[in-house]
């Protein structure tokens, strides 16, 4: 990819995301503090609002599983605003 028609900010900021590593699973993510800090705190959101309630499965019922997304939010000038994680459902199982 040439980045030679972008304007030098917008090259920068481009350069910067190619060069920063989001982990694709939760035991990658765990070998990095600020991905751990991310973690909790989306657990700490999710506990705050009340979520989800822990119930007994029912018979022949399957637990829908879940999984860790992982992330990077920027500011408008291409800096990290914060690392983000996100806790999402398997809808496919």
């Amino acid at each position: 990819m040439s980045s030679h028609r972008l304007s030098q900010s917008y090259a920068s900021f481009v350069s910067q995301l190619s060069s920063i590593y989001i982990p694709s699973n939760i035991q990658e993510a765990l070998t990095d503090p600020r991905w751990t800090k991310a973690k909790v705190d989306e657990m700490a959101t999710l506990e705050e609002n009340n979520t989800w309630d822990l119930v007994s499965l029912p018979r022949g019922k399957k637990i829908v599983g879940c999984k860790w997304v992982f992330t990077i939010k920027h500011k408008a000038d291409g800096t990290i605003e914060r690392y983000k994680a996100r806790l999402v459902t398997k809808c496919y199982t």
